[in-house]
């Protein structure tokens, strides 16, 4: 799991942006950070659940995680789910 929030602390940065990939049949920690964060699926397909909501996730799709949103990515697919994040804090 790469943490963005620390590598973008670690380089006194406010924002940062990834290519991150869940592997089949797998889910990500659930977890919450200080910063908002959008992810754009690149390729594959499952769902994620942010704060309680669970939304569909195939190419194409865009997604808001809020600060402090607890969040999590399923790959359900057969494919690695590829995503593209871009996380900022508000100041």
């Amino acid at each position: 799991m790469i943490d963005g929030e620390t590598e973008a602390r670690a380089e006194g940065l406010a924002y940062g942006a990834m290519v991150f990939r869940v592997t089949p049949g797998t889910t990500t920690e659930i977890h919450s950070h200080a910063s908002e964060e959008t992810w754009i699926v690149q390729a594959g397909a499952g769902h994620c659940t942010v704060d309680g909501k669970r939304t569909g996730l195939i190419a194409g799709a865009r997604v808001i995680a809020p600060p402090h949103a607890r969040h999590t990515i399923t790959n359900s697919g057969s494919e690695d789910l590829v995503v593209l994040g871009f996380w900022w804090k508000h100041e």
